[in-house]
């Protein structure tokens, strides 16, 4: 009997540890420095909320180097930017969270559609001169 009771206890334990052990993701931070390379880049600032990204449109050079700073200021949901035209691989922030990334633009001018993938109905548009 108490041998029964003891391997269920250790059963117990041992699925609750296994539960609680957490995510094996580390937490996102919060505030990301400049990346190393920035001096020099056209800083764009975008910022989330609710329901959209400010500014709706920004212009950039063509070539030159871009610093992407992203704030979400919606409390619950995240956020990406991503555009497969200009190469900008996803650049995602949870809430609260301000990410910084680097992207040079394409040479070849012209307007393009850049969006959220979690909400689609988040677009903004990027001007390559």
């Amino acid at each position: 009997m108490r041998k029964g009771i003891l391997l269920g206890t250790m059963v117990l334990v041992m699925l609750l540890v296994v539960a609680c052990g957490g995510s094996s993701k580390p937490a996102p931070v919060m505030d990301e420095p400049v990346p190393a390379g920035a001096d020099g880049a056209q800083t764009v600032n975008l910022n989330f909320n609710t329901t959209d990204i400010a500014p709706a449109k920004v212009t950039v050079k063509a070539g030159q180097k871009v610093l992407f700073v992203v704030k979400n200021t919606d409390p619950k949901e995240d956020h990406n930017v991503v555009s497969q035209d200009l190469g900008i691989k996803e650049i995602l922030v949870v809430p609260g969270q301000t990410a910084r990334r680097l992207w040079t633009p394409t040479a070849k001018p012209g307007s393009y559609n850049v969006g959220c993938t979690i909400h689609p109905d988040i677009r903004m548009t990027i001007v390559v001169e």
